[in-house]
C-alpha cells in the first residue's frame, strides 16, 4: 500500500540543506544575532560613559566621587583630626602611636630610674614625653624594617630566664619584686614578653653592627684608662634582711625587734648562717647564709654603701634602708690597686665592644629615622595634651 505525501518542494528542501551547511542564513538566526550585536553595543556605550565619568570626576573636575575618596584618605584633614581626637600622637606609614602608649613608656622609664611623675614640672613632663615618643618611633621603624618573628630572630626560654634573673636581682626579696610589678600594672608573663622583644631587637641590631676590637686598640685604650680600671676598695659581706615595704606602725617595730633579737643571739655565739637561713627574707642569699659576695661602692645601693664600707670586719650592725632592715656583717676588706692589661683584658674588650655597639646602634637608628622621615608624622598639640 502506498501513502500519498504530496508533491516535493525541492526549493524548501534545498534551502534547509543550505542552512544546515551554512551556505545561507536562517532568517530567525540572523534576527537573534542582530539583537545580540545591539546589546553588546549598548553595553559598550554604557561602559564608555561610566569610564568617561570616572576620569572626568577623579582627574579633571574633582567631583563628588573624588572628594569622597579624599575625605577617606589617611592624609586627609578629616582623618587626621579624627585620629588626633582619638589620642594618636604620631603616625609611621599611617600606623598610629597613641598618647597612652607614650605615657606608659614614660612611667616605665621613671620606674626603671626609681622616680615618680608626681612633683614634676610641665616642661619636665613634656621632655619625658618627647624622649619616650622618640624611643617608640625608633622601635616602630625597627619593627617595620625587620618584621621580627621567632623564626627570623629566635629567642630561647633560657635567654629570657637569664635576663629575668638579672632584672629580679635588683630587689632584695620576691615580695618587693612582685610589689614593683604590681605598681606598674604588669604580670610576670608580660614582663617576659617585653624581655623577649628587647632581646630580639638587640640580637638583630648586633648582627647589623661590626663590634670587632683589635688587640692593639685594646692595649692603647687600657693605657689611657688605667686608673679607671683599677680595683676599687671592696668588701665581702653577709646580711639578714627583713622588708618593711608596705608596713607601718607596730608592724615596722616588730621587724626591727626580730633583727635586734638575732643580733643578741650572735653575741651569745649563734651562727650567722643558721640565723640567715631561718630569718632572712632575701631569697637570693638566704640559703647561702646571707652571703653577698665581694662588693664595690659603685654596685651597692646608695642608702647602704656608707654603712657597708664604714663597718669594721666581724662586727654585725643593724642598718635601715628604704627597703627594710639589714643585720649586716663585713667579713673581709681589700684596698684598691691597679691591674695589669692581662688582668683587665676581658673587661677592656667588653668595654670597647659596648662602646662600638652603642655608637653603631645610635648611627643605625639615626640613619633609619632619616630614611623614613617623610613617613613620620608627629602631632605636637596632642603631645602637650593634659600636662
Amino acid at each position: 500500500m502506498f501513502v500519498d505525501i504530496g508533491p516535493l518542494d525541492l526549493r524548501s528542501e534545498t534551502n534547509r540543506a543550505l542552512i544546515r551547511i551554512g551556505a545561507v542564513s536562517d532568517p530567525a538566526t540572523a534576527s537573534e544575532r542582530s539583537m545580540v550585536d545591539k546589546g553588546a553595543l549598548a553595553r559598550a556605550v554604557l561602559y564608555g560613559v561610566v569610564i568617561l565619568y570616572l576620569v572626568t570626576d577623579l582627574f579633571i573636575i574633582g567631583g563628588p566621587l573624588r572628594r569622597s575618596f579624599e575625605r577617606r584618605a589617611p592624609n586627609s584633614s578629616e582623618v587626621v583630626e579624627a585620629a588626633k581626637w582619638a589620642g594618636v600622637v604620631a603616625r609611621i606609614h599611617y600606623q598610629p602611636i597613641l598618647l597612652s602608649q607614650v605615657d606608659r613608656r614614660v612611667e616605665e622609664n621613671l620606674w626603671r630610674s626609681g622616680q615618680k611623675r608626681e612633683g614634676l614640672q610641665r616642661e619636665e613632663k613634656l621632655l619625658l614625653r618627647r624622649a619616650a615618643l622618640n624611643d617608640l618611633i625608633d622601635l616602630h621603624l625597627l619593627r617595620l624594617k625587620v618584621r621580627f618573628s621567632q623564626s627570623e630572630v629566635p629567642v630561647t626560654e633560657e635567654e629570657i630566664s637569664f635576663e629575668l634573673s638579672r632584672f629580679t636581682a635588683r630587689y632584695p626579696s620576691e615580695r618587693d619584686y612582685l610589689a614593683s610589678l604590681s605598681e606598674m600594672g604588669w604580670s610576670e608573663k608580660e614582663l617576659r614578653f617585653r624581655i623577649a622583644a628587647r632581646i630580639q631587637q638587640e640580637k638583630y641590631l648586633t648582627g647589623m653592627i661590626d663590634v670587632t676590637v683589635g688587640e692593639k686598640e685594646a692595649e692603647v685604650w687600657f693605657e689611657e684608662n688605667k686608673k679607671r680600671l683599677s680595683h676599687p676598695e671592696r668588701v665581702r659581706a653577709r646580711h639578714i634582711f627583713r622588708s618593711t615595704v608596705g608596713l607601718e606602725g607596730r608592724e615596722l617595730e616588730e621587724v626591727a625587734e626580730v633583727l635586734e633579737k638575732a643580733q643578741d643571739e650572735l653575741s651569745q655565739g649563734a651562727e650567722f648562717d643558721d640565723l640567715a637561713r631561718r630569718l632572712s627574707e632575701d631569697e637570693k642569699t638566704r640559703d647561702e647564709g646571707g652571703d653577698l659576695g665581694w662588693m664595690q661602692p659603685a654596685r651597692v645601693p646608695e642608702g647602704l654603701v656608707e654603712h657597708l664600707f664604714g663597718l669594721e670586719p666581724r662586727k654585725p650592725a643593724l642598718i635601715q634602708t628604704e627597703m627594710g632592715w639589714h643585720l649586716l656583717e663585713v667579713l673581709e676588706k681589700r684596698e684598691p690597686r691597679e691591674r695589669t692589661f692581662v688582668e683587665a683584658r676581658a673587661e677592656v674588650l667588653a668595654a670597647l665592644e659596648a662602646v662600638k655597639r652603642r655608637d653603631g646602634l645610635r648611627e643605625y637608628r639615626k640613619g633609619l629615622r632619616e630614611r623614613e622621615r617623610k613617613h613620620i608624622e608627629v602631632f605636637f598639640d596632642v603631645l602637650e595634651r593634659n600636662l
